[in-house]
């Protein structure tokens, strides 16, 4: 074999390196992104520009896991105040013992007596639909034969060389594979803290198990947060007792320059 076909199988297993970091990629490719997904939004078309002016937000996880509901309503009020919303969990003011959800229904009158002991404009509250199985076929991939194969020291289909048979010569192959994702379906919505109606609305999907559930938890919070930024929520950078003041009404008298007393 001289030094170009030296070269060429070189660059050919080259490749086939690449190949298979590529398809190594695409199965990780989901650990770099957010695992959250908006699905569909609904903006309340009546809401004023009051109402959208958000203030402070109680945040109330309906999870049935006591554990999961304090570490999602922690984050969640952590990246709210991260962007200038007070917030807090709803845990600290709603026990066990008072369930959000009264029967198949939301216990809106506790957690409008919960906003108002923090002085909260707004509700949000996070609830679950269900979780769905995903099946992801791949149908693997198969490249070949070596087109350097043929006589030589390396061997090949006439004979193998002194280095033994040629292990390029008949090409590669990645089986096929079958994957699952756990999705879980999930429902956010902000409510006015004074009259319970709902000013918007988003469904979620989540691919379960891709990140830890701190981080997990962390991004979806910051996709609430854009989503009410891109529909026209104003999220003023504030303290707790942020008021939106009038304007300073304008005093003819005051602008005029003092008059020096009569001598």
């Amino acid at each position: 074999m001289n030094l170009f076909t030296l070269r060429l199988k070189t660059a050919a297993i080259c490749l086939c390196s690449m190949a298979t970091a590529l398809l190594s990629g695409c199965a990780i490719s989901p650990q770099d992104s957010n695992p959250t997904t908006i699905d569909a939004q609904w903006v309340n078309p009546s809401a004023t520009f009051e109402q959208k002016t958000i203030t402070g937000i109680l945040v109330a996880d309906l999870s049935d896991n006591p554990t999961s509901r304090r570490i999602f309503e922690d984050v969640a009020s952590n990246v709210l105040a991260f962007h200038g919303i007070p917030a807090q969990p709803s845990y600290q003011y709603l026990s066990d013992p008072q369930p959000l959800v009264s029967g198949n229904s939301l216990n809106v009158s506790s957690l409008m007596k919960a906003a108002r002991k923090i002085k909260a404009s707004d509700i949000l509250v996070v609830k679950s639909r269900g979780i769905k199985t995903n099946v992801i076929y791949n149908p693997g991939m198969t490249w070949g034969p070596d087109p350097f194969w043929g006589p030589g020291p390396w061997g090949g289909p006439f004979g193998p060389g002194p280095f033994g048979p040629d292990p390029f010569w008949g090409g590669w192959a990645i089986p096929p594979s079958v994957t699952q994702q756990q999705i879980a379906e999930t429902n956010a919505e902000l409510m006015s803290a004074q009259t319970a109606e709902v000013l918007w609305t988003g469904s979620f999907s989540t691919v379960l198990g891709a990140k830890p559930a701190n981080t997990t938890f962390q991004e979806y919070a910051e996709l609430i947060v854009q989503a009410l930024i891109h529909n026209g929520f104003l999220i003023p950078v504030s303290q707790p007792d942020y008021q939106i003041k009038p304007a300073a009404k304008f005093d003819p008298a005051a602008s005029q320059p003092a008059q020096n007393p009569a001598r």
